[in-house]
């Protein structure tokens, strides 16, 4: 979790391409270094299985394993099943459309005071040129064993950091790193109860362990 993948060329080129139509916030220090920040659904081109990522809560169950409900919406929408099309991570499942993904709500306003806090010590009024992306990605209820009815339930959340270089051109590669924490336990009935309140709670303990990851990556993030 802690190193960083660097993309190819090709891919870079193409994720910041489609970013190019948004303008990013602008985050500034008291010295007057500034950089911007875009938070969006991170490409499915990072996500396990190739999927979309999750918008709003995505609740799996072993009914979706037992009636081929499961598939994978990118994988099985292309005519293209894998192996990863059939891992119960990648599954449909039912969508809670009534629970938005917190990342904007929750993460994005403490990632932006992290931010203007190492610009006012690191960023010596500089104006980066690139912008830093967080992508949300995996944010989901899946069953733990198939075979138990009493089976728990993990509860998962995923976010991506990426920048292209500072010094970098249109085709250099991006560096990028994932925030996955451990997995949160706990049967289907607790965390259903009074309208998802679990879920709402131990998402924000998952993204607050990211926030940490965060603050430790900037340094190299926003290398000038």
């Amino acid at each position: 979790m802690n190193n960083f993948n660097v993309l190819s060329c090709l891919t870079a080129v193409v994720l910041l391409s489609g970013c190019a139509s948004v303008k990013p916030s602008v985050i500034e220090g008291k010295n007057k270094s500034s950089v911007g920040v875009l938070y969006h659904a991170a490409p499915a081109e990072f996500n396990d299985g190739n999927v979309y990522s999750d918008s709003v809560l995505r609740e799996v169950t072993p009914v979706h394993s037992a009636t081929g409900m499961g598939l994978a919406v990118l994988s099985a929408a292309l005519g293209n099943l894998t192996t990863a099309s059939f891992d119960k991570d990648t599954y449909k499942g039912n969508l809670i459309k009534t629970l938005k993904n917190p990342t904007l709500d929750y993460f994005a306003p403490k990632a932006n005071q992290a931010l203007r806090v190492w610009l006012d010590s690191q960023g010596a009024g500089y104006a980066y040129q690139q912008p830093l992306n967080v992508g949300y990605s995996t944010w989901s209820l899946i069953y733990k064993n198939l075979n138990r009815s009493d089976s728990l339930y993990e509860l998962k959340y995923k976010v991506f950091f990426y920048k292209k270089p500072e010094k970098g051109s249109i085709f250099s590669s991006l560096i990028k790193q994932a925030c996955s924490p451990a997995p949160v336990e706990a049967n289907l009935a607790d965390w259903r109860n009074d309208h998802y309140a679990k879920v709402k709670v131990e998402t924000q303990r998952l993204m607050d362990q990211c926030l940490q990851q965060f603050e430790q990556q900037l340094p190299i993030l926003l290398k000038k």
